[in-house]
């Protein structure tokens, strides 16, 4: 009797299970329907490795495309640099032959103002004679100057072959300075007698009118000599004596020591090491020195604005 009962009991229980499980077969159950609820579909793995793959060839194509223009901009720098070798190679040749063809330059500056001065060693530069004294004619005029204030006879023929004012603009004003006068002798004796007379007078006048005599120096010789000018008022205010030579150098004669000087930078140097109260001229540049100072400036600024 308790045999048949639990038969049918395992029965019951079996068909309980099989009545559960056809159930779940009724409502369509798919293992890629999502658990937690829902319709949305889980995706395949099949789906995300073509995903992956597709992402790969996109940066696969990319990547190829950067490597490219990389490439390109280190084709540009290697070029570039090339180039630049190149420009420094030719600008420090052009360095050196400009540096030599400033040399060269300066000699033949050099040779030039002193044929010059050498031309001019017959002519004396007149200063203070006033605008319009001389009339309709220069050299008469001077002739008669020269003896007058030089005390010299007046039948002697001086050898003025010609005389004009200086080349430069005229002063409209009345209290303007007057331009100079240029006078070509003949003779250079002559010429350097009038000027020797000229300083051993001191003073000497056209009518009322201190002018004076110098000799006719090129204009860069004068612009030399004028640097002497405050070591000249030092030296004639300590009562020290001194001479200015051709073409611009100065020797002066200290207690028991005589220095000749070349230029007004070494002069004004030396003094003041003496103790004198002088201003240092600062020495003068050589024009080589400013040629290769501007061509090492240019070269920064182009550098400069290349780059990025």
């Amino acid at each position: 009797m308790e045999r048949g009962v639990a038969t049918r009991s395992r029965k019951t229980a079996s068909s309980v299970v099989d009545g559960t499980n056809s159930s779940r077969g009724d409502q369509g159950y798919s293992p890629e329907l999502n658990p937690h609820g829902g319709d949305t579909p889980e995706p395949s793995l099949q789906r995300i490795l073509d995903e992956l793959h597709e992402f790969r060839r996109d940066n696969n194509v990319q990547l190829a495309d950067i490597k490219q223009e990389i490439q390109g901009v280190n084709d540009r720098l290697d070029e570039a640099e090339e180039r630049i070798e190149e420009t420094e190679t030719v600008l420090q040749a052009a360095s050196m032959l400009i540096k030599r063809l400033a040399q060269r330059q300066t000699k033949l500056e050099a040779r030039l103002i002193d044929q010059e001065g050498r031309a001019r060693r017959e002519n004396l530069r007149i200063y203070g004679v006033p605008e319009n004294k001389e009339g309709a004619d220069m050299v008469s005029f001077l002739d008669n100057l020269f003896k007058k204030a030089l005390d010299l006879p007046s039948d002697r023929d001086l050898g003025i072959e010609r005389a004009h004012r200086a080349l430069t603009r005229r002063q409209d004003s009345a209290q303007g300075k007057p331009r100079s006068i240029v006078v070509k002798f003949e003779s250079y004796r002559i010429k350097e007698e009038i000027l020797r007379k000229a300083w051993q007078k001191k003073v000497v006048y056209c009518d009322e009118t201190r002018f004076f005599v110098d000799h006719d120096f090129p204009t860069e010789v004068l612009k030399k000599r004028n640097e002497y000018a405050d070591a000249k008022k030092v030296l004639k205010s300590e009562r020290i004596k001194f001479q200015t030579l051709y073409p611009a150098k100065m020797r002066v004669f200290y207690d028991g020591d005589t220095q000749l000087y070349q230029d007004a930078a070494e002069a004004t140097r030396d003094m003041a090491a003496r103790g004198l109260s002088v201003t240092v001229v600062p020495p003068a540049a050589s024009p080589d020195h400013e040629e290769i100072q501007l061509l090492a400036e240019g070269r920064k600024t182009a550098s400069a604005e290349w780059r990025p």
